[in-house]
């Protein structure tokens, strides 16, 4: 390996060894062979992830990590247990998790999930006859289920605006 990629390496990680992210917080989901095992969020991801694989007893179990960037971590942490299940979070996890902060935003976060799920269905090379229609059925159903969330979003918006709108400040009354 030349210098020059050895010095671009090293830039990728901060000094605790984890990726650089300006400082920013990460959203990292841990999947096993089963599924979704954990989401999490730190400004240090690669350093929790290995915390996690040490301590955790589910952790010999990771086969992969994902990292993001969202501009709210923390908003995307909570919305993410709640819309994907990971098997291993407890907070927002429970059998009857906590409402999000607004319907609009759950909304959102589920129709990036359903995106990405087109996406994976799209990108997906048949096998055979059988598997182009499953596929295809799948792309059917995801593009209905976006469809139904676009309005979804549009009709909690619009009655967002409507509650706004409705709640005029106090009355002044001159003498």
């Amino acid at each position: 390996m030349s210098e020059v990629d050895a010095r671009f390496l090293r830039g990728l990680f901060d000094e605790e060894g984890s990726l650089h992210g300006g400082g920013r917080t990460a959203l990292y989901r841990l999947y096993g062979l089963e599924g979704l095992l954990y989401v999490g969020i730190s400004v240090c991801p690669l350093t929790r992830v290995r915390t996690h694989l040490r301590e955790q007893p589910w952790g010999p179990g990771v086969i992969g990590v994902r990292i993001d960037y969202p501009a709210d971590a923390e908003a995307a942490e909570r919305e993410a247990v709640f819309t994907e299940r990971p098997r291993h979070n407890v907070v927002f996890n429970g059998s009857d998790p906590p409402p999000p902060p607004d319907p609009a935003s759950r909304l959102r976060t589920e129709l990036t999930v359903e995106r990405r799920r087109l996406a994976e269905f799209e990108s997906a090379v048949p096998e055979s006859s059988a598997h182009l229609r499953l596929l295809e059925r799948g792309i059917r159903s995801k593009k209905a289920k976006i469809a139904e969330l676009v309005q979804a979003i549009g009709e909690a918006e619009a009655a967002a605006r409507a509650a706004g709108a409705g709640r005029s400040g106090p009355r002044r009354h001159d003498s």
